[in-house]
């Protein structure tokens, strides 16, 4: 079952958005998950298993392997880092030697988090300082997947956001709250940028499609407080926005600390492709247009 790509984790919202993105343009795209067929048509993998990683490149021989694949759960991270390392920075770096072994390229997906926010705005060149363990998690492998081949891609991103079958990221956690007329603490002095998931998937898509190499960022076009971002979504969802209460990042007690921000520049990735990531207004807007039927 040769196919031009494959996708590691393709039932998370980052990979399941990335094999519509390749399949839209045209490439033969297979998906994996730790579920194999409960997951539908995936194969089966686990990222930590070497034999099972090189059955599955073996059977689908990709010119590309897109690795969302990860355990996302900052403050998890910071209780069980060692188990966590195994998939996020090991997993990734075996991945990584197999892809050139077989010679395929890698996109791997990194975070705005191995940033420690005291700059604010971060481009492709600054010295990453990671302030949490899932940062520095990030860190280790995007060093391994480049130090393995440098014509790798390394995809930085931000805040995520788009449907999955559970409300986990932020706009979905909004909705669900405001639609079950619950009131919602947002923290107005963390700021960001939104993603949506559609737009990362149809960049990221194009830049290897484009040859790009090395170390991209990939993020929504605003850099935006949580709480602003939140009335936006409140506000494109028809939702009242007055449920949204003001807080600061320090109401949030947690395991790990967060970067206060860690906005990400995209001047590298517009000068390449020549086209802007969608803004927060933008990418709710498909969102709501793409939700599902309750």
């Amino acid at each position: 079952m040769a196919a031009n790509a494959l996708v590691v984790g393709a039932t998370g919202l980052v990979g399941s958005a990335l094999l519509r993105a390749l399949r839209a343009r045209g490439l033969a795209a297979a998906g994996t998950s730790r579920r194999g067929a409960a997951a539908g048509d995936h194969l089966p993998l686990d990222i930590t298993d070497a034999v099972g990683a090189e059955s599955v490149l073996a059977q689908v021989r990709p010119e590309w392997v897109f690795a969302p694949a990860a355990d996302p759960y900052v403050d998890g991270c910071e209780r069980e880092p060692e188990r966590t390392r195994r998939v996020n920075v090991e997993g990734t770096a075996l991945l990584a030697r197999l892809c050139r072994g077989r010679g395929a390229r890698m996109v791997f997906y990194s975070s705005d988090y191995v940033f420690d926010g005291a700059k604010g705005v971060y481009d492709e060149n600054d010295p990453v300082r990671p302030i949490n363990e899932y940062g520095r998690q990030k860190a280790d492998a995007e060093r391994a997947v480049l130090g393995e081949n440098p014509a790798n891609l390394v995809v930085r991103t931000s805040g995520v956001y788009g449907w999955q079958t559970e409300p986990k990221n932020f706009v979905m956690q909004v909705v669900s709250r405001l639609r079950a007329g619950q009131t919602m603490k947002v923290a107005v002095d963390a700021r960001y940028n939104p993603t949506y998931a559609d737009d990362l998937a149809a960049l990221s898509a194009d830049l290897a499609l484009s040859d790009a190499a090395g170390i991209y960022h990939v993020a929504g076009s605003e850099r935006l407080a949580r709480y602003d971002f939140a009335v936006l979504a409140a506000r494109a969802f028809a939702l009242d926005e007055s449920l949204l209460v003001r807080a600061r990042a320090a109401d949030f007690p947690s395991a790990a600390p967060r970067p206060r921000e860690s906005s990400l520049s995209t001047r590298k990735l517009r000068a390449r492709l020549g086209r802007e990531p969608l803004g927060a207004s933008e990418g709710l807007r498909a969102m709501k247009a793409a939700e599902p039927a309750r």
